[in-house]
Order: structure tokens, then C-alpha cells, then sequence
């Protein structure tokens, strides 16, 4: 077996974790998580998760509660269910009705 097969993160439902997260492929939270997440990948926060963090990913899917910062190299995605207090940068931001959202949002291209 090689590294890339355990290349995934996740945080199950009542889990609380506190630190930090590097991981080379998707970080999934679906319990409680502060601190600081780097993903090679996606950082998915599930409708039953309450992240504290600031976040570095290739996308952001947040269906949960979602409190920090976030830059990512693609897209930004709060689903209706989504709870946001968060300063976001990337490339797109895509945001269903429903969704609550207090904070920012910048394209890459513009926060520089």
C-alpha cells in the first residue's frame, strides 16, 4: 500500500478535535474542529459539523456551521444549510438560497 491510499482526512460526527490538519488529499469535518486546516484537495464542512479555523484547500464545500478564513485556488460552495462568519478567497464563489453568510468574499485575482 502505498501513502496516497490513506491520503484522505475526516473528522467523524461527535468527535471534537483542536489543532492542525495537513493533509494531501479531501479533509472532511462532520463533528467539531478548531485550528488550522491545510488540503491538497477539498475541505468538505457537513451539514453537522462547527469548524473554528483558518483553511487552505483547492475548494471549500461548507453545508454547516463555518467561523475563520479560507483561501483556496479554486471554488468557495455554501450549500442552503450553511452557516458562514468567515473571510473567504478564491476563484469562484458559488452559494445556494438559504444560505447564511456574514463576512467576505474576493477573487484571488483581486485580493492581491
Amino acid at each position: 500500500m502505498s501513502n496516497k491510499d490513506f491520503s484522505d482526512c475526516a473528522v467523524g460526527v461527535g468527535v471534537a478535535v483542536q489543532g492542525t490538519i495537513r493533509a494531501p488529499g479531501m479533509v472532511r469535518i462532520d463533528g467539531e474542529f478548531s485550528g488550522d486546516i491545510t488540503s491538497g484537495a477539498s475541505v468538505i464542512i457537513s451539514e453537522s459539523a462547527v469548524v473554528r479555523a483558518d483553511i487552505r484547500a483547492r475548494d471549500l464545500i461548507v453545508a454547516g456551521n463555518f467561523n475563520g478564513t479560507a483561501n483556496v485556488r479554486r471554488q468557495v460552495r455554501y450549500s442552503a444549510t450553511a452557516r458562514v462568519d468567515a473571510v473567504c478567497v478564491g476563484d469562484a464563489l458559488v452559494m445556494e438560497a438559504g444560505a447564511i453568510v456574514r463576512g467576505t468574499f474576493s477573487r484571488a485575482s483581486q485580493a492581491q
